[in-house]
């Protein structure tokens, strides 16, 4: 281990620690630490000044004014009188309901950001009809949206195999995976993310109270309804916004171009006016995830990725059992891409992943879509997909309030998905 890794591991550790104080604001940590890293070398400048223009952040603060726009029409409130009159006044089936209905939308927008972007404002707007605090129900939308993204094989869902299969093929793995093995490996995680968002991390999340101040909704539910032009526009550009992120790859057009163009149209039609705009984007979440970010890169600058395959290939031993492989790829990336980029680990592990199975002879598609999913229960700490901030912003989250209504779903999903794989998909 390099002088380098052993700092950029202890500054990693330091921040955690005071993650878990919250004695100081976690954006204003993780950018101390991320200016630390540079500082020590860990991180350079160019790579620190980069994440500030990395193209996630821009979703991230183009949704909050798109989002913002949205909400700024009858169409929240309509789908909660709507959701309040099926579910007769009942907070519980109201979260089944948005609970199903997270899970629907993940299956065909590409991305948890965008996922949780539509669902929250409406979750809010229910939670306040029904005098309950946001924070009993915020945790559960971003728990379903980031961890059951894409899970069926729809859209780009159904492209999953493809992708393996020409991986297998890299790596002289005379195996075929079908549509449907990326869906079948998933199946646990979208029953458990579903049953206990909706019955069980309600229970476990803190009352936060309204999240916004009394006089603060007052005065934004005394404020007129848009004219019949503007609230049309209102929902045209967020569905738009919607559409040309899926067709994104088609089109040719970056995501980020199309959600940035989208909140300059809320704003230049009057959706918003430029105060309501500067209001909906909100900084914290923004620099809490440039951060995070930073310190991922750094983590991987120093070499965290090929310690990781070191320590799988050592612990793997010459002639390991399955159950014993399928338990250290999945808590390896289930654990690290808690601290790492779920995408960067993925493509780290991947590897790995391959290089066993062909070293063995051993079937790779239970492995390595299992292997997917461990990267992506990303939802105990900020620093693997810029949904966690947004969803610590509007859900009033500290770090100790992920792991305190996080843990039982984390552990839940881990003891059921490395029988699951290991059963059903034979190495």
């Amino acid at each position: 281990m390099t002088t380098q890794q052993i700092i950029c591991i202890a500054i990693f550790l330091i921040t955690l620690v005071f993650y878990m104080s919250n004695k100081f604001p976690l954006p204003l940590v993780s950018m101390t630490s991320m200016v630390a890293l540079t500082i020590t070398g860990c991180l350079s400048p160019e790579s620190a000044l980069s994440v500030f223009s990395n193209s996630s952040a821009i979703i991230m603060g183009s949704m909050f004014i798109i989002a913002g726009g949205l909400n700024r029409t009858q169409m929240v409130h309509k789908v909660t009188n709507l959701v309040y009159k099926v579910s007769g006044g009942s907070f519980t089936k109201g979260m089944i309901g948005y609970c199903i209905a997270t899970l629907l939308i993940a299956q065909v927008a590409p991305s948890a950001i965008l996922i949780f972007s539509i669902c929250y404002p409406l979750v809010i707007d229910f939670c306040h009809k029904m005098k309950v605090s946001p924070s009993k129900a915020i945790f559960s939308i971003g728990l379903i949206s980031i961890a059951t993204v894409t899970a069926f094989p729809l859209g780009s869902g159904a492209t999953t195999y493809i992708a393996n299969n020409t991986l297998f093929a890299t790596y002289g793995l005379n195996y075929v995976s079908g549509m449907f093995d990326a869906f079948i490996v998933r199946i646990p995680i979208l029953i458990i993310a579903v049953l206990l968002g909706a019955f069980v991390c309600p229970k476990f999340a803190d009352d936060k109270g309204p999240l916004v101040d009394e006089a603060e909704r007052k005065k934004l539910a005394e404020r007129p309804p848009l004219d019949p032009i503007r609230e049309f526009l209102g929902y045209g550009i967020f569905v738009a916004v919607v559409i040309g992120i899926l067709l994104s790859s088609y089109i040719g057009v970056d995501t980020w171009i199309i959600c940035i163009v989208g909140a300059l149209l809320v704003i230049l039609t009057g959706v918003l006016s430029e105060k309501e705009a500067m209001q909906a984007l909100s900084m914290p979440p923004i620099f809490l995830f440039v951060a995070s970010l930073g310190i991922g890169n750094a983590l991987v600058a120093t070499g965290a990725g090929d310690l990781i395959s070191g320590v799988v290939t050592s612990i793997l031993g010459e002639n390991p059992s399955h159950l014993f492989v399928y338990t250290v790829f999945w808590l390896v990336g289930f654990v690290v891409t808690q601290f790492m980029s779920n995408m960067a680990l993925y493509q780290t592990l991947v590897p790995v992943a391959l290089l066993t199975c062909a070293a063995y002879n051993w079937n790779p598609i239970g492995l390595v879509n299992m292997l997917f999913a461990a990267c992506w229960v990303s939802y105990l700490t900020p620093f693997s997909t810029v949904a966690v901030p947004l969803m610590m912003s509007v859900g009033g989250y500290t770090q100790k309030d992920l792991l305190k209504i996080g843990w039982l779903p984390a552990l839940v999903t881990t003891a059921v998905m490395i029988p699951w794989c290991y059963f059903m998909f034979p190495l």
